[in-house]
């Protein structure tokens, strides 16, 4: 098939990358043109297991352009996997959908699929999507061939999920639920159908915010323990152990791109007042850690001063599977709120662009982690890469005695073993040592 594809973020250049191993041919159009400057080099402008590889080997399949019209085909199916970021006030921007369906005009007549990957409200497709496509060709909205499927593969793991993963579909009519089914036969075993347009949305937002709520509850779990002296990892761990109706999550952040903001869309237009609520409650709950490390750190090393050096490890949102990803990351918020506060910061992740951390703003930028704890008062190592647990020795070579040591997801081992240190996760950090 020639499958036009409207944003190569993320989203986007996995699909494509999916689609030209099963033999599609993809044109894409982005705004960046630093991304589209790296895609045409073959390489994309984030990491990903395996995405270069396929870039470089069927680059003859994928063809950047600035409009649709430049690729003279027919086109059997058009794609939008643009983002849906929060505005300030907390609500969806839609505005990158709107600005996507507009670079459509002067080459959709009706004939072909356009589908709706990005993350939206519930009634998004029907009642903001499908009236626009109807009113650009000229047909009934009941005869435009509109779909919602949404994106829903791991970061770090897109291009083998997408080979296997149960792909949802939807349609706006039957025709349209067809071609949708076509499609996504050729790149996964197995898809699902949605009832309607809405179920699909919901579908995707289910997912997302599950996993946010489930994550909830086990930071909740953890920080309750605390307040009894007890340390919330080993009793989360204890509960579950050989226990079939227990599946308590570990505590952490709970982060990225999608999580962070897909309760907001979900409730931006719900009328169920009490399950908004129980949703929210939830999301804050988890949006409430950031505030709880940056409350440790000033019971450690005291007020902000000049010569206090936090250096912060992990900023990318997660690290396993690993990522470049720096959106939505708490370790972003938390080095933003440190730096509001007056702490001096240095920075250090194993995969996200140095450039792209540079432009945080938030503290010089390290290569190599003995340099970034030398001298330092606290090391905050914020995600999980397994990298931690073979580098820690060297890791502390030039660090401090007294140095504090904020390991969030139990990340470098072979530092616990060192009983001298002043180590905690997240799940002691506020028990008191006399207990």
């Amino acid at each position: 098939m020639n499958i036009g594809i409207i944003g190569l973020g993320y989203v986007g250049v996995t699909f494509a990358a999916a689609a030209m191993l099963k033999g599609h041919e993809v044109w894409g159009i982005e705004v960046n043109e630093n991304i589209k400057k790296s895609l045409r080099q073959n390489k994309a402008h984030f990491f990903e297991i395996g995405l270069d590889y396929v870039l470089h080997k069927y680059k003859d399949k994928l063809h950047i352009i600035d409009n649709f019209r430049e690729a003279k085909v027919k086109f059997d199916a058009f794609i939008i996997t643009v983002g849906t970021p929060l505005k300030p006030n907390k609500k969806p921007n839609f505005e990158y959908i709107k600005s996507s369906l507009k670079t459509l005009k002067d080459i959709y007549d009706g004939s072909q699929l356009v589908i709706l990957r990005s993350t939206v409200s519930v009634g998004t497709t029907r009642k903001g999507v499908v009236p626009y496509l109807a009113k650009m060709c000229g047909k009934p909205e009941a005869e435009v061939l509109a779909a919602m499927c949404p994106e829903r593969t791991v970061e770090g793991k897109a291009i083998e999920e997408l080979t296997w993963l149960p792909q949802i579909i939807s349609g706006n009519n039957e025709a349209s639920l067809k071609k949708a089914k076509k499609l996504f036969s050729t790149i996964t075993p197995k898809v699902i159908e949605a009832s309607s347009l809405e179920e699909a949305e919901l579908i995707k937002l289910y997912c997302n915010i599950y996993r946010d709520m489930s994550f909830a509850i086990g930071n909740a779990f953890a920080f309750a323990a605390q307040t009894f002296g007890v340390d919330g990892a080993k009793s989360i761990s204890k509960a579950n152990e050989g226990y079939a109706r227990a599946n308590i999550p570990a505590a952490g952040f709970v982060a990225g791109p999608c999580i962070e903001k897909d309760a907001y869309i979900l409730t931006n237009n719900m009328t169920e007042k009490a399950a908004k609520k129980f949703i929210m409650q939830a999301r804050k709950y988890n949006e409430s850690l950031d505030d709880k490390v940056i409350e440790w750190v000033k019971l450690q090393i005291g007020k902000p001063a000049k010569n206090k050096i936090i250096a912060l490890s992990g900023m990318a949102f997660k690290g396993r599977p690993e990522t470049s990803d720096l959106r939505g990351s708490a370790s972003v918020d938390i080095a933003r709120k440190l730096k509001a506060a007056g702490y001096t910061l240095r920075l250090h992740d194993f995969k996200a662009s140095k450039t792209e951390m540079t432009a945080l703003n938030c503290g010089k930028v390290y290569d190599d982690l003995p340099s970034l704890v030398n001298d330092a008062d606290l090391l905050m190592i914020l995600n999980n890469h397994k990298k931690y647990a073979e580098v820690a020795p060297a890791m502390l070579s030039q660090a401090k005695e007294n140095l504090y040591i904020l390991d969030v997801w139990s990340a470098a081992n072979k530092l616990l073993k060192d009983k001298h240190l002043n180590i905690v996760t997240i799940n002691n950090m506020f028990i008191k040592e006399d207990k």
